[in-house]
């Protein structure tokens, strides 16, 4: 077979023979980058690439994950150039389903103009193409039906139940160190503890325990580790996805950075004041350092403007014209930038309400609603963006763990690994840059506070 890239799932033995009764000879971290060079039965064959030289051994199959693709049970339509969307969306839940199943109609799921195009004989029928799909695995389906059914779940159980289970698991992270319990319930036996670095496999069962006080839907999920494969079930409220990284994504390479999003065209706004060009010019190592005297009438360097300048990236202005429009509508204003003061969530609330902005406050905290990768894309895929507070070094780097707090904003976020790549506007360079999720967050605490906003979005450029 063909070398491929690979990740073990957690602590690995590496063996010198594929028998778990040969000599170890290294042990490996979770998350640790392989090469998968031959099949071996129960292992693979694989190049651990830590080292120089790389050290070659056997790790059995279920702790190493290896890309499978992308194969899909249901077709994806193209509703425009480069941009395709699911047949059956995963959030459907299953009694929908079924009721469109047997009634002979096209996918209500589509674009308008796309269900036209079938209509008028412009596009093939996808209904079609999903009843197909059912159709050819039908004993599956069948069994699957009528286990929900059972475990009187046919109201409250997803397609994307169906989508896991038929294509073999989904690799799965826990949010915080849980158990693993030999029963869907916190009183059955605990065979072993997950860390947020392990990655499991969720089988697609799920069952509903209304027993249990807090956490009632837990997921079946099978876990290697050392050697040692456990089978049982996990909270399923602390899992989210876990995305096999590739050459382009992986977060250990600083470059991947600058191409993982397109930085040509921007998000937001980005304010162009004459002032900020002076600052640019006079060399300040801040962008956000600006004089602002035509809104104040005073000719001082203000340095603690970040609340503002993502105001206005959101509200599509410039700094002056947004700061003499804040100044009107709120009367703490003027001592906040003749002090040259921080701003709170409720200033940046009345700066938003300038541009009749809908916000939404957010307090993400671990053992609450903790802030993840999975949780930034469902909410940036509503259309908003975020203030968020973070930290920031004195050269403008943003990095949670400083004493120097800063606002940005939190444009869009791909997912890698049980982290990922975040791109933010950063006002104290007055552009937009990409950090990794670990980096903006605090990935022990999970907490962070500030709005989710409704952008101005800037024209389309061609």
């Amino acid at each position: 077979m063909s070398a491929q890239f690979g990740l073990t799932s957690s602590s690995v033995n590496l063996r010198a023979a594929p028998d778990l009764k040969a000599p170890v000879i290294e042990a490996l971290d979770p998350q640790e980058d392989l090469q998968v060079l031959d099949d071996a039965g129960d292992m693979w064959k694989v190049q651990a690439t830590r080292w120089h030289p790389p050290v070659i051994g056997y790790a059995l199959k279920s702790a190493v994950l290896v890309d499978q693709g992308n194969p899909q049970l249901f077709p994806r339509v193209e509703v425009k150039p480069g941009l395709s969307v699911p047949a059956v969306p995963p959030s459907i839940p299953v009694s929908t389903f079924l009721s469109w199943l047997d009634s002979g109609r096209e996918s209500p799921w589509l674009p308008s103009d796309y269900a036209g195009a079938i209509q008028s004989g412009a596009q093939p029928s996808v209904g079609e193409l999903v009843r197909q799909a059912i159709s050819s695995h039908r004993s599956d389906w069948d069994a699957w039906i009528s286990e929900i059914t059972s475990q009187g779940r046919l109201g409250s159980a997803t397609m994307d139940e169906w989508l896991v289970l038929m294509a073999g698991g989904r690799p799965m992270w826990t949010i915080r160190t849980e158990r693993i319990f030999a029963q869907p319930s916190q009183h059955s036996a605990a065979p072993a503890w997950v860390a947020p670095q392990d990655v499991l496999r969720w089988t697609g069962h799920v069952r509903f325990n209304d027993q249990e006080p807090k956490y009632k839907s837990w997921y079946e999920v099978e876990f290697t580790k050392l050697d040692r494969q456990f089978k049982g079930w996990y909270k399923a409220a602390l899992l989210e996805e876990f995305l096999l990284p590739s050459p382009a994504t992986d977060l250990s390479n600083p470059g991947n950075a600058q191409t993982v999003f397109d930085l040509t065209h921007p998000r937001l706004h980005i304010p162009a004041d004459p002032e900020i060009d002076a600052a640019r010019a006079a060399g300040r190592p801040g962008l956000q350092y600006i004089e602002i005297s035509k809104a104040i009438g005073k000719a001082d360097v203000k340095h603690n403007l970040c609340g503002e300048f993502c105001a206005a990236a959101l509200g599509g202005s410039d700094m002056i014209p947004f700061l003499r429009r804040w100044l009107t509508s709120h009367e703490p204003a003027m001592s906040i930038l003749r002090n040259d003061l921080g701003t709170s969530i409720e200033d940046l609330q009345t700066m938003l309400d300038v541009f009749d902005k809908k916000y939404e406050f957010f307090r993400a905290e671990a053992s609450v609603a903790p802030i993840t990768p999975t949780y930034l894309r469902k909410m940036l895929d509503t259309g908003r963006m975020a203030i968020v507070g973070t930290g920031i070094t004195n050269t403008g780097v943003v990095k949670w763990g400083s004493r120097i707090r800063h606002w940005i904003v939190i444009e869009d976020v791909i997912r890698v690994a049980n982290s990922g790549w975040v791109r933010i506007y950063n006002p104290f360079k007055n552009r937009e840059e990409v950090y990794p999720f670990n980096v903006v967050f605090d990935p022990s605490s999970r907490s962070a506070i500030g709005l989710w906003v409704d952008p101005t979005l800037p024209p389309i450029s061609p």
